[in-house]
């Protein structure tokens, strides 16, 4: 239940069941069937009978435990976006020997104490919304998971690529080349669910164009008004 609150807010029985070393059966039946009783969680059906159901855990009091209480994942979604966070849960629980950090809160966190004074605060990755006193700046608002390799320095950055299209990649790494600049050792993982396979190719050649040519700035600011 911590790891599906803090990455993901749904999760599927195959995922309970990998997590606690237990085929389905009646321990798994018994997990859920409390979760949905006591009103901590909601099934939503995928589809026809018998493909299978996603669980929304939405009981505040829960959130309010691991201090997120207004976590956007409590909120109900587009069936595509919990399907999303169910493949990015999946990361997660694949890897169990890494630390993950899920809201962005302790990833700021985390980092600060890692880096000490080796990053500016305005060099984080961020999103700026508004002007003048308006104005508010998100941290870490791409919402996807970090692993943090214990005693090895190394960290897992996860992007789950959702189009063809690697626009929304590009603007991934220009927020946080800032960051990995400054980190000693760092891995950039890509989920792509199978449809998109064949856009691998695209994506490599984007994160290659990025991470190991110069960009100019006047690309950057053309990128960033795009």
């Amino acid at each position: 239940l911590l790891n599906v609150l803090l990455h993901s807010g749904v999760f599927v029985e195959r995922q309970y069941c990998s997590f606690a070393g237990i085929v389905h059966g009646q321990k798994s039946t018994d997990f859920i069937k409390t979760l949905v009783e006591r009103r901590f969680a909601t099934p939503i059906a995928t589809g026809k009978l018998h493909r299978g159901r996603m669980f929304h855990v939405h009981y505040k009091p829960l959130w309010a435990a691991v201090g997120e209480p207004d976590n956007r994942f409590r909120k109900p979604a587009a069936q595509g976006r919990m399907i999303e966070r169910v493949m990015l849960l999946d990361a997660v629980l694949d890897e169990p020997a890494c630390t993950w950090l899920g809201p962005a809160r302790d990833k700021r966190r985390y980092f600060i104490r890692h880096l000490e004074s080796r990053l500016d605060a305005r060099e984080y990755p961020h999103l700026t919304f508004g002007d003048g006193p308006e104005k508010t700046v998100r941290y870490f608002p791409d919402k996807l998971p970090i692993g943090v390799l214990p005693g090895l320095d190394h960290h897992a950055f996860v992007y789950l690529v959702t189009s063809r299209s690697p626009m929304d990649f590009r603007l991934f790494l220009l927020r946080h080349v800032p960051l990995l600049r400054v980190l000693f050792r760092w891995t950039i993982r890509l989920l792509f669910p199978r449809p998109l396979w064949k856009a691998r190719l695209v994506y490599e050649h984007v994160a290659r164009e990025h991470l190991g040519e110069r960009v100019e700035p006047a690309n950057v600011q053309v990128l960033e008004w795009l």
